[in-house]
């Protein structure tokens, strides 16, 4: 069993041209779900996640708030 690669917040943010500072109230707000927290409760996001999350939000109807 592999483990899919998982990115941090920080990657994460990266990947979808934003910052955490954009990224973490819409992940609290349901917009954006993390694939999985770690013990430490860190948010971890998956890169095939991430790139459909960053279609969907280059998409008219997608941009957050």
């Amino acid at each position: 069993h592999t483990r899919t690669a998982a990115a941090s917040t920080s990657r994460a943010a990266d990947v979808l041209g934003t910052s955490k500072a954009h990224l973490l109230p819409a992940v609290h707000r349901g917009d954006i779900a993390p694939a999985f927290r770690t013990p430490g409760r860190h948010l971890r996001f998956t890169l095939d996640e991430l790139e459909a999350i960053r279609r969907r939000l280059t998409s008219p109807a997608g941009r957050l708030p």
